[in-house]
């Protein structure tokens, strides 16, 4: 691309982003449920950035940092991460430009406590979560989901070989690039990772519908049915 036009495209994206409101939300359910599908398209609809903890210590894991050191052995058990390690990341985050009009959590907070931290570091900051969008589905279907995933590691765009193929085996549909298998989609790993959603991360759920935030989506519809119930939740990013 010339870089004339590179220029041009981001003055035209700065001022589309300049008129949105703030929106800062989480994207909660568990592995499988469609939050990397739904969260690229809201990112760039609200101009919000996407902070999916997972990708972020796995890529500290590939980058051998002192974070992905001490984390390294607990991802690949498929345990959870300590609160210390991925609140400090979540934390830092926030305060990257692109996250000016606000945020999507994906795959935080994972926990009562983790919530409530969040809120406090929130609050010193003078704002608070908006909406929690909550993909419910079947752990049966689940197990199809996650077994057939394939992700594009740059975007973070997710196919299915199943119900969502790309339209080459093992590329990207938009730039053709090689897909990836998560390390942790595995059926063992799995497993271990329902558990533990089921033990500590539906106490979240309930902690964010006691303050009125939490919007439940069956995440068995169509991908696009999906969508139009987090438009409007979030509001419409055109008003």
């Amino acid at each position: 691309m010339p870089a004339g036009q590179a220029m041009l495209d981001a003055l035209q994206r700065k001022e589309f982003c300049d008129k949105k409101k703030e929106t800062r939300t989480i994207f909660i359910g568990p592995p499988g449920a469609g939050k990397g599908t739904q969260a690229p398209p809201v990112k760039d609809n609200y101009c919000l950035c996407h902070l999916a903890t997972g990708d972020m210590l796995r890529a500290a894991v590939a980058a051998k940092t002192d974070l992905g050191l001490k984390a390294k052995s607990i991802m690949e058990a498929g345990e959870l991460v300590p609160d210390d390690v991925v609140v400090g990341i979540v934390s830092e985050a926030m305060e990257a430009p692109e996250c000016k009009k606000g945020f999507i959590l994906d795959g935080f907070p994972r926990t009562t406590a983790q919530a409530e931290k969040l809120d406090n570091i929130l609050s010193t900051k003078g704002v608070a979560i908006d909406k929690v969008i909550n993909l419910a589905v079947d752990d049966k279907v689940l197990i199809r989901r996650v077994l057939g995933r394939w992700v594009h590691a740059a975007s973070g765009r997710s196919y299915n070989i199943f119900s969502n193929p790309p339209k080459v085996a093992g590329k990207d549909d938009i730039t053709g690039e090689p897909l990836m298998r998560r390390s942790d989609d595995t059926a063992d790993k799995l497993r271990s990772r329902l558990k533990a959603f089921h033990q500590q991360t539906q106490p979240v759920i309930d902690y964010y519908e006691r303050a009125g935030k939490t919007v439940n989506i069956d995440a068995k519809q169509d991908k696009n049915v999906i969508m139009g119930i987090i438009r409007k939740a979030l509001g419409n990013p055109d008003a």
